[in-house]
């Protein structure tokens, strides 16, 4: 029986080789089951849009106010003067226009035509500087865009204080400080309204 020997010693040979196979194996399962590093995952979403993209919506267009316009038709009683000074005894709207009923008052010591070429500095005083010295009245229109001021004062000497007002409110103000001032147009519109800062 001489051929069992030799298969013996291939078994033999052969033994080892598989323990040294499996022990390779193993080592590599060990490596492979060590720990590893975490492994970062960063995710990006895009978005695409399709289709037109929505069109900014105009801006409000403000509505333009209508200018006030002088009544068609009337009329100032007082030409040639470039002021008139006196009160406020009635206002009668015709249209857009106030028409004053005016009661003409003159400064003492002055002759009224002086007073209707250069007009009066209405400072603040104390007493009273004007005279009324007849009893006609004149229908003076004031055109819708002037400036009518109310002054107050505030202390005689001192500048008046001063503040936007109307032709009615100040023919309804007490005594003296409802003298104003009319500056007047060509055409004897008055174009400016100021009261007179009587003092006390």
């Amino acid at each position: 029986m001489p051929s069992r020997p030799a298969t013996l010693r291939a078994a033999v040979v052969l033994l080892p080789l598989t323990v040294g196979a499996g022990a390779l194996l193993s080592g590599c399962t060990a490596l492979s089951s060590g720990y590893a590093p975490p492994v970062t995952v960063t995710v990006t979403p895009t978005v695409t849009v399709t289709g037109a993209a929505a069109a900014p919506k105009p801006s409000a267009t403000p509505t333009p106010t209508p200018t006030a316009t002088r009544a068609v038709g009337v009329t100032s009683q007082v030409r040639g003067r470039a002021y008139d000074l006196g009160k406020i005894t009635a206002v009668e709207m015709k249209d857009q226009t106030p028409v004053l009923t005016f009661d003409r008052w003159t400064v003492r010591g002055r002759s009224d035509g002086s007073v209707g070429r250069q007009g009066v500095d209405l400072a603040p005083h104390a007493g009273s500087l004007f005279s009324n010295r007849n009893t006609i009245s004149f229908r003076i229109p004031v055109d819708p865009g002037a400036t009518v001021v109310r002054q107050t004062c505030t202390s005689e000497g001192a500048p008046p204080q001063t503040s936007p007002s109307t032709v009615q409110a100040l023919a309804e103000l007490p005594g003296d400080q409802a003298i104003v001032k009319l500056t007047l147009d060509d055409q004897g519109w008055a174009t400016k309204v100021e009261s007179d800062p009587v003092c006390g």
